[in-house]
């Protein structure tokens, strides 16, 4: 009898310490999945970018329209052409940033000059892909982000994140923008490979109006070089 007993005690304890190591997982999070793709951006150090802005104000002087070019993060780096409108009209401008200079070649002019990012009333474009305070940076800035629906990118389906960005983080990266205002975020994220595949950003870029500026990158990781011309 005694060894019944004590058979069976041990039973009893040992169906209480596996209950008591039984573990539950729970699903990731937006935010968690927003931690993941800002991990495979910087990992990658390179990416295709493409921008186009949507609701511009039309009687704005200066503004950048869209642009299309590679960079890469160390250092942050940018080669490509950027759209702008500028002192009033529109040109497709050449464009190469690099160790804080940049280079534009305007229309009309036979080659690049070395121009201030302030003086055309843009952004330095290889701030755009600084690693901690570029375009990645804006992933762990956004608030309450929360998963939204499925939306094709292209040919690939992306799950979308949306979110909302303090003004103060758009207007440091972009040169644009109320500061004092929030400003609405929606993220296409690859699944299985968490890649950021688009970033959409709407709000008072050039107040009151609203605005658009849609991001997609791709070729993450391609070899990239960029020089001064």
């Amino acid at each position: 009898m005694v060894a019944l007993a004590l058979g069976a005690s041990l039973a009893l304890a040992a169906c209480s310490d596996g209950e008591d190591d039984t573990t539950t997982t729970s699903a990731p999070t937006a935010a968690d999945r927003l931690a993941q793709a800002h991990d495979v951006l910087v990992d990658a150090g390179t990416v295709h970018l493409a921008m186009t802005g949507t609701e511009l104000p039309e009687d704005e002087n200066s503004y950048i329209i869209s642009a299309v070019g590679d960079g890469t993060m160390e250092p942050p780096a940018f080669t490509g052409t950027i759209t702008a409108k500028l002192a009033g009209i529109q040109a497709d401008v050449p464009t190469v940033a690099l160790d804080g200079d940049l280079w534009v070649k305007l229309p009309f002019a036979p080659a690049y000059v070395n121009t201030d990012p302030a003086t055309l009333n843009v952004p330095d474009p290889a701030t755009l892909f600084d690693p901690e305070s570029g375009l990645v940076g804006l992933l762990p800035q956004t608030q309450d982000p929360q998963f939204g629906e499925q939306a094709r990118a292209g040919a690939e389906v992306v799950q979308e994140v949306t979110g909302t960005l303090p003004g103060e983080a758009v207007t440091e990266l972009l040169m644009v923008g109320d500061a004092a205002s929030p400003f609405d975020v929606t993220y296409g994220l690859v699944e299985e490979s968490w890649q950021v595949r688009t970033v959409e950003i709407t709000g008072p870029f050039y107040p009151p109006a609203t605005s658009t500026y849609t991001l997609t990158l791709d070729a993450y990781g391609a070899p990239v070089t960029v020089t001064k011309p």
